[in-house]
């Protein structure tokens, strides 16, 4: 159990409960989680193997080597750039969506290995389980991996309850003052991360002193000292969540014991932080993780704790990774167990657990609404964030300090789905595991960019997980054995002879996790947006779009190029969701991505390469074109048949560059018309502007029109054909958003769809509203 920090040791471990670091799972077992939608990363970028290259990159998945997709590439060739990267829209629930109920639905779809749920009488289960989805994310127009420019000043989000934030209470924000204003923030005196806790440099130039320049605090202090404030060398700076552009790990530099100032993070910092490789976590989050103390309270059964380079053992050994095997900005003890007793970066959506009755516990314990504290450095204690409980922070110089909860609604807390044990398969009744996510509303701050978070924590009953502690732990000098221990031998009832148990104490309890790769957050658009549909005299629609949508829900694509065997413990090709059941109020938003880099090549691991499919090796490539009622059918139908995109009602495109093509077509010169004339010219309008969409969503944009003059790529005057396999089309695409008739309908790939091979197909279940 972990324990809160402001008690002793001894009392730590009875007050709050551990979670992920409870049973015995045997070490020759993988109880791996991987994430089909959003696509979880695994670790991986762009890689051409089957294995991952580089299982640090960026978290500790605990999974097999062969797990992930790549990062989406936004062209037909795999990316070099950062613009060449394919990042998924999705857009926020209505600010609103409480009381309107116009929220934004991500289905979320895994696969975990070692079993879950199953906890009703005459049900009986194997294993302890909880599965946790989290997320973060930061403005992708104001929050930059950068020096900062004012570490006296901070950003705050205000309340209903503190609108001022002049008192304490309000959420901070990684932002500098102008956006920080410009978002309607509070820019106020630093309460937390003050000039103490902030890495930061001055220089001292044209005659000012050392001792001046390392006092200044802010670009202005430092000017007024004759100063130079120092940037970070990886400038231009970039997004605090980014997916890098190779698969090396963030560099990390130990600190000395002699060079703590603010000054010497920065210079660490400086020399570790890469632009060009992916970030989570910030650098500060794990500095302050490896120099903070770890919680001796916890039970690490015969596991050997190490130490840092300051000489103690930090947060960043725990009993799953007693070495500190480093994994990019990761916090281990964050990540090993929950709820987590100091900040996180992590936001939770919702606890599915076989403990219905420990609901309460992690809800009230969520830094959703619960702040959370540490020890923060002073002028006069540079280290002080090394002590992990109130009592030594205050004797030692430094101050205590509760950053306040994220003012979110407490996560949700469900019955944890039932899954088979040692299978990488569907739950109970067919369906893959999933969780409809509501996706929230990020004020003012606009554009996000964010990453979700699974976590995947088991155990058994093996002892007493809720009760055990540091005083559980293996130690022959006080005649104290562990519960469990390593490889143990037992007796079985014959005269000299024992059997050795394959367990890991390591693992004994044992989280794994999967992470999305970086996504796009984004506002609805707002009253200016009125979709593509022409306002017809009596079609009663709104002037916004997005207001006229009563949920918006995400219909994607997972799975990666490759026969079933090949793509394990990945998946083939699908929709997702592959069956939708929505109303005529309701708006979908159709949207893929891919990679050009999915060539399943050696090294394999303990699987087989290949890339079996269709097209182009290596490539994923899908499209979306309506089939015939009849399911089991492998032929779209012809276009003059098509019934669903050819009677949208209306649409949005999320990439704003179709509005001036429609417009541009000889059914929309409408201009000088009036009365019934008008009338029927923005209906045909409308018409082709439906023919429009049909094409685009077959051709994966390919072409952008039949024949209007705006288009960059008509049917009529392109230059070069799409090739039928949709070899030269690209392999992400944003898609539209749809309102659609009333109705049944079914829609195919007709690249991947390849009977007895895979099966690449949809349906759409509309009713009246």
């Amino acid at each position: 159990h972990f324990a809160p920090i402001t008690a002793s040791v001894s009392r730590m471990a009875n007050r709050v409960a551990l979670v992920a670091a409870l049973g015995l799972l045997f070490s020759c077992a993988l109880a791996d989680v991987y994430m089909h939608n959003p696509r979880g990363s695994n670790n991986r970028l762009n890689e051409r193997s089957a294995n991952r290259n580089n299982a640090d990159r960026l978290f500790d998945s605990q999974n097999n080597n062969r797990g992930g997709y790549n990062k989406g590439d936004a062209g037909v060739n795999g990316f070099t750039t950062y613009a060449e990267q394919y990042d998924m829209i999705h857009y926020m629930s209505d600010p609103n969506w409480k009381t309107n109920n116009k929220k934004s639905i991500l289905g979320v779809e895994w696969t975990n290995q070692h079993g879950c749920g199953g906890n009703e009488l005459g049900d009986p289960w194997k294993l302890n389980c909880e599965l946790i989805i989290q997320y973060s994310c930061y403005s992708e127009s104001s929050s930059f991996d950068k020096t900062r420019e004012d570490c006296t000043m901070e950003c705050f989000i205000p309340t209903t309850a503190n609108p001022t934030c002049v008192n304490e209470g309000c959420p901070i924000v990684e932002m500098d003052q102008a956006p920080c204003l410009a978002a309607g923030y509070k820019w106020l005196p630093a309460r937390y991360f003050d000039e103490y806790n902030c890495p930061h440099k001055c220089t001292p130039t044209g005659g000012g002193s050392t001792r001046q320049a390392d006092n200044a605090a802010s670009i202005d202090e430092c000017t007024a000292v004759a100063g130079t404030w120092n940037n970070f060398s990886s400038n231009p700076a970039l997004w605090r969540i980014r997916d890098g552009l190779n698969t090396n790990r963030q560099g990390y530099t130990n600190p000395n014991a002699n060079a703590l100032d603010p000054q010497d993070d920065f210079d660490r910092k400086d020399g570790d932080d890469d632009p060009n490789l992916a970030l989570h976590e910030s650098w500060e989050f794990y500095d302050s993780c490896y120099r903070r103390e770890a919680n001796r309270g916890l039970f690490v059964a015969d596991q050997n704790l190490q130490t840092n380079s300051l000489g103690y053992t930090s947060a960043v050994f725990t009993r799953q990774n007693p070495n500190n095997n480093r994994r990019g900005y990761e916090c281990p003890e964050e990540r090993d167990y929950y709820p987590y007793w100091h900040p996180s970066p992590w936001k939770d959506v919702v606890i599915m657990t076989d403990r219905l009755d420990l609901c309460t516990f992690y809800q009230t314990e969520s830094q959703n609404v619960k702040g959370k504290s540490m020890c923060f450095n002073t002028a006069t204690c540079n280290n002080c964030i090394r002590y992990n409980n109130q009592a030594k922070c205050i004797a030692n110089g430094g101050v205590w300090k509760t950053i306040p909860g994220y003012n979110l609604d407490p996560p949700e807390c469900i019955q944890a789905p039932w899954s088979r044990v040692n299978h990488l398969g569907n739950g109970r009744h067919g369906q893959a595991l999933s969780y409809n996510w509501t996706l929230p509303y990020i004020p003012a701050a606009g554009t996000q960019r964010c990453v979700v978070r699974l976590r995947y924590n088991i155990s058994t009953d093996d002892y007493d997980a809720w009760r055990v502690n540091a005083s559980f732990n293996n130690n022959d000098g006080a005649g104290v054995k562990s519960p469990v221990r390593q490889n143990p031998n037992v007796d079985i009832g014959a005269a000299n002879q024992a059997l050795q148990l394959a367990i890991n104490t390591a693992q004994f309890g044992r989280t794994f996790q999967d992470r999305s790769h970086a996504f796009r957050l984004v506002p609805r658009p707002g009253a200016s947006v009125t979709g593509t549909r022409p306002a017809v005299a009596g079609n009663n629609r709104p002037a916004d779009f997005f207001a006229n949508c009563s949920t918006l829900y995400n219909l994607n694509v997972r799975g990666k190029r490759g026969n079933i065997v090949q793509t394990f413990p990945a998946v083939e090709y699908d929709f997702y969701p592959n069956q939708l059941h929505i109303s005529t109020d309701d708006c979908v938003h159709v949207q893929w991505t891919g990679s050009n880099t999915h060539n399943n090549g050696n090294p394999a691991g303990d699987g087989q390469a290949g890339d079996a499919g269709e097209g182009t090796e290596g490539t994923d490539r899908h499209n979306f074109v309506e089939m015939s009622d009849n399911f089991d059918s492998s032929f779209p139908l012809p276009e003059e048949q098509f019934s669903m995109l050819l009677n949208i009602s209306d649409a949005y495109d999320p990439r704003n560059i179709y509005d001036p093509v429609d417009k541009s077509c000889k059914a929309c010169q409408c201009a000088g018309l009036t009365g019934t004339a008008r009338t029927n010219c923005l209906q045909a309008c409308w018409v082709q502007t439906q023919e429009n969409w049909s094409l685009r969503m077959a051709t994966v944009g390919y072409y952008d029109s039949f024949d209007c003059p705006a288009s960059t790529n008509a049917l009529a005057t392109a230059a070069t054909q799409l090739n039928n396999l949709l070899n030269n089309a690209v392999a992400s695409y944003a898609g539209g958003v749809f309102k659609f008739p009333a109705g049944v309908f079914h829609y195919m790939c007709t690249r991947n769809n390849n009977f007895s091979n895979r099966d690449q197909k949809g349906k759409l279940l509309v009713k009246q509203a």
